[in-house]
C-alpha cells in the first residue's frame, strides 16, 4: 500500500554557495557520517555540490512523502541515502523515523540531475508482514 509520494528540487548553486562558506555546518547537519565519507570522496567541487543537493532533495521528498516536516521529530540525520552496489540510491531510515510512522516501509527513491537543479521523487510503501520473512 503506499503511504506517500514526495518530490523536490534544488538549486545545485545554492549549495555550492554553501560549500564556500561558513554554512559548512547545514552540510554537515544535512549528512550522516557515512553519507559525509562517500561525498568527501568526490574530487570536483560542482560534482560533490549535485550530490549533496541530490541528497537534500531525497530528503526533503521523503520527508513530503511522510507529510511530515523538519522539526516534526524527523530530521535530516534520520534518513541516509546510499548508493546500492549498482549506483542506484536507496533510503535507510533511522528506528527512530519507523517507530515514529509506526509501521515498516520501502522507500523507492530516483535522483536526478542538470547543469543547475537536483530532483528527486520518493513512493514509500507500507511493507506487508508477510515480505519482512
Amino acid at each position: 500500500m503506499i503511504v506517500g509520494i514526495g518530490m523536490d528540487l534544488v538549486d545545485t548553486s545554492q549549495i555550492e554557495q554553501m560549500l564556500h562558506k561558513e554554512s559548512r555546518l547545514f552540510i554537515q547537519s544535512l549528512l550522516t557520517s557515512r553519507e559525509m565519507d562517500i561525498v568527501e570522496k568526490v574530487g570536483d567541487e560542482r560534482r560533490r555540490a549535485e550530490w549533496i543537493a541530490g541528497r537534500y532533495a531525497a530528503k526533503e521528498a521523503l520527508l513530503k512523502a511522510l507529510g511530515s516536516q523538519r522539526g516534526e521529530g524527523i530530521g535530516m540525520q534520520d534518513i541516509e541515502v546510499l548508493p546500492e552496489s549498482s549506483g542506484r540510491p536507496h533510503c535507510h531510515l533511522s528506528a527512530h523515523v519507523i517507530q515514529r510512522i509506526g509501521f515498516p516501509v520501502v522507500c523507492n527513491l530516483t535522483i536526478t540531475h542538470t547543469a543547475s537543479t537536483a530532483g528527486a521523487m520518493v513512493v514509500v510503501e507500507r511493507v506487508a508482514s508477510a515480505m519482512l520473512v
